[in-house]
């Protein structure tokens, strides 16, 4: 693959973008995803009312340009505005809202990032340096002015009846379910915005006996989502676990559809290890279209209180075991409290980025291996419990992603059409070399065994008008395309040559893909999509990816009810726990899109078991 290394990327400037136009304190995100910044460029001021003067510092993300425009008035900044963004929803564009006040209110540069969107801070603060520097001003002066913190106007009470630890998926479910019951109930998060993995995540979501496949007539069942997920693990997984994951399948994602209002797309999706397409996709093909409507579900509902940049540190306990409180700790401010109340749900996630813990329980999985997770996830929640006698299970299984940036670790979205029956794997030496919907595990260690550790997609102009992903995803394309890790070609030799992959054999490859799809049958590794699809007329696409950690399978010993079990197998007292920092759920490897299914039906779980417990 040609292109920059990873730290020539990250130091050369790419930074994340913007979301939304955003006046003052205000942003209206236009897409998803996390921009890369460098190159900034500047239009020439222009002069508004007396006084008053305007400047756009321009930059070029990874989700494709964006503009900022600055507006000074007798030498202060009176307003900023986001412009012709392609932000995440809920992440970018809430660190832009949160910067831009700072700024605004201290009339400094000296502003933090926000914690989750660090690349779109450093991007909107080179923007707005840019701006300034066209208008006369001195970028550099202005960071060097007084420090000014953004502080949030939520006040968090002493006492609640539930609180949740962690503003994902899983947590939001928890939160709303037990508010839903009447309790009050406080959701907090460490990072300065909300939505975890999941605003990170495709947001698929398995779903036997869903509305498209009636319309479709694909038979499934529950039964049948079982098994899928329990011979996927090896049969590790706590098969009374699995069960309620699948027979809850359709009431969650109807419990997102009119509760958080989600939308969908009409198509379903195959994942690996899935003997059928049973997978649903949010509209905008992004889990930040469930987190951003179950941040607006949340704040709407008066006895739930909604607090970010605030770290849950110790779980309290009385005389008998039992859970009655959460210390925390603001990571804006260092100010440390205490929440007293009847039940604790532990929605943390799980330890995908913390490198000392992966190699604890997996020595194979260290600093060599990048991760598609977010920051946040390190394991808080497990050590909490664990410092309390919680037990853990099945830590020593870490789940890899197959089809990621080789320079960041990310997931590539544009390769979802292998998940569409689209496109081969190819090693450098132009060979096919594993079954393109196999699981996770069996892919990615496939290619860990190739040339380099790196694979690649080909796939071609039909496979990309048909899954429209490269629209969906067309920030991230623009990105791939422009860095080398996806090229674009009218014939095979190009692509091949511009990747450095073998083109005669390529070539060979795909003649032979192209036969076995007229067969109906492939010989060499019995693909398992429900169709075949030949490659045939460019333009061709071939995009480099490698394995980085994508989900950790262990965690939290839990028993059906989302209680959290001790080294003993008693139940802790007034906790509960959901979603990545439960283990024993997926057994050795989790099948794709399973994880969406399982915060949301085991969140609710927990947030009404919570509940009924704090009665």
């Amino acid at each position: 693959m040609k292109g920059l290394s990873r730290r020539q990327f990250l130091a050369g400037g790419a930074m994340a973008a913007l979301g939304g136009t955003m006046a003052l304190a205000g942003c209206a995100p236009q897409a998803h995803g996390e921009s890369q910044s460098s190159g900034q460029q500047s239009s020439a001021g222009t002069e508004g009312a007396a006084g008053t003067a305007t400047a756009i510092g321009t930059g070029m993300g990874k989700h494709g340009n964006f503009d900022v425009e600055v507006s000074v008035t007798d030498g202060a900044i009176d307003r900023i505005t986001v412009l012709d963004s392609l932000e995440t929803p809920g992440l970018g564009d809430v660190a832009m809202e949160k910067m831009t006040k700072a700024i605004i209110d201290g009339q400094t540069l000296n502003v933090d990032t926000v914690s989750g969107a660090t690349l779109s801070s450093m991007a909107f603060m080179n923007a707005v340096s840019s701006a300034l520097d066209t208008l006369g001003e001195d970028s550099d002066e202005w960071k060097d002015r007084a420090y000014q913190v953004w502080e949030s106007d939520v006040v968090i009470p002493t006492t609640a009846d539930v609180v949740v630890v962690g503003a994902g998926g899983a947590g939001f479910a928890a939160a709303i379910t037990a508010a839903n019951e009447g309790k009050s109930v406080v959701l907090m998060d460490k990072m300065g915005v909300f939505g975890g993995d999941t605003a990170l995540s495709g947001g698929e979501m398995a779903v036997p006996g869903n509305w498209i496949q009636v319309t479709q007539g694909v038979e499934d069942t529950p039964d049948k989502l079982v098994e899928d997920m329990l011979v996927g693990g090896d049969n590790k997984g706590d098969p009374e676990l699995v069960a309620i994951i699948a027979n809850g399948a359709l009431d969650s994602a109807n419990w997102l559809t009119y509760e958080g209002g989600i939308s969908w797309k009409h198509d379903l999706m195959q994942f690996g290890g899935h003997k059928t397409k049973r997978s649903i996709i949010p509209i905008t093909h992004s889990g930040s279209e469930m987190t951003t409507k179950l941040t607006n579900r949340a704040e709407g509902i008066d006895n739930l209180v909604l607090v970010g940049d605030t770290k849950a540190t110790e779980l309290l306990t009385n005389s008998d075991g039992a859970v009655t409180g959460v210390k925390y700790q603001s990571t804006v401010t260092g100010e440390e409290g205490q929440i007293d109340c009847k039940a604790v749900v532990l929605t943390t996630g799980g330890f995908g980025s913390n490198v000392e813990m992966r190699v604890q329980y997996n020595p194979e999985m260290d600093e060599g291996i990048l991760s598609t997770d977010s920051v946040a996830a390190q394991g808080d929640g497990l050590v909490m419990a664990q410092n309390i006698g919680a037990d853990l299970i099945d830590m020593e299984y870490i789940q890899t992603y197959p089809v990621c940036d080789p320079e960041t670790g990310a997931l590539l979205y544009v390769g979802d059409v292998r998940l569409e029956n689209y496109g081969i794997l190819v090693n450098e030496e132009g060979d096919r070399f594993v079954e393109e919907l196999g699981r996770r595990d069996v892919i990615s260690n496939a290619i860990k065994s190739q040339t380099d550790g790196v694979a690649y997609l080909l796939f071609d102009q039909k496979a990309a008008d048909n899954t429209g992903l490269l629209e969906t995803h067309a920030d991230e394309y623009e990105n791939s395309e422009a860095r080398g890790v996806i090229v674009k070609g009218d014939t095979i030799e190009e692509v091949a040559k511009a990747q450095g992959v073998d083109p005669a054999e390529l070539q060979a490859t795909v003649e032979q893909w192209n036969g076995y799809c007229a067969e109906g049958s492939d010989p060499d590794f019995s693909y398992s999509g429900t169709e075949m699809n030949t490659i045939e007329e460019g333009p061709f696409y071939l995009m480099a990816c490698k394995p980085a950690v994508h989900y950790t399978m262990g965690g939290l010993h839990i028993t059906p009810e989302a209680e959290v079990l001790t080294v003993d197998e008693e139940v802790i007292p007034g906790l509960y726990a959901a979603g990545e920092v439960a283990g024993h759920k997926m057994g050795t490897n989790r099948l794709g899109s399973c994880s969406m299914t399982d915060i949301y039906t085991f969140g609710r779980i927990a947030g009404k078991n919570a509940s009924d417990y704090a009665a």
